[in-house]
């Protein structure tokens, strides 16, 4: 993952807040970009289907 941040310009990151998304967000800042951790209860009102579709991803970016 941080192969392909690596790759793209700065820009700003949105990730549903979980367990590893500190983590993940102190090493993509790292590279430059601005990372917005968004809490759960604000991605769920975007989020239609189960998380294996790929909707979750789009939530976050809808909640930023």
């Amino acid at each position: 993952m941080l192969e392909f941040f690596g790759q793209l310009p700065g820009c700003v990151v949105a990730m549903e807040a979980c367990g590893g998304a500190h983590f993940w967000g102190r090493e993509i800042g790292k590279l430059g970009h601005d990372v917005r951790l968004i809490p759960p209860a604000y991605v769920k009102p975007f989020v239609k289907r189960q998380k294996n579709d790929g909707e979750g991803d789009r939530g976050a970016g809808g909640a930023a």
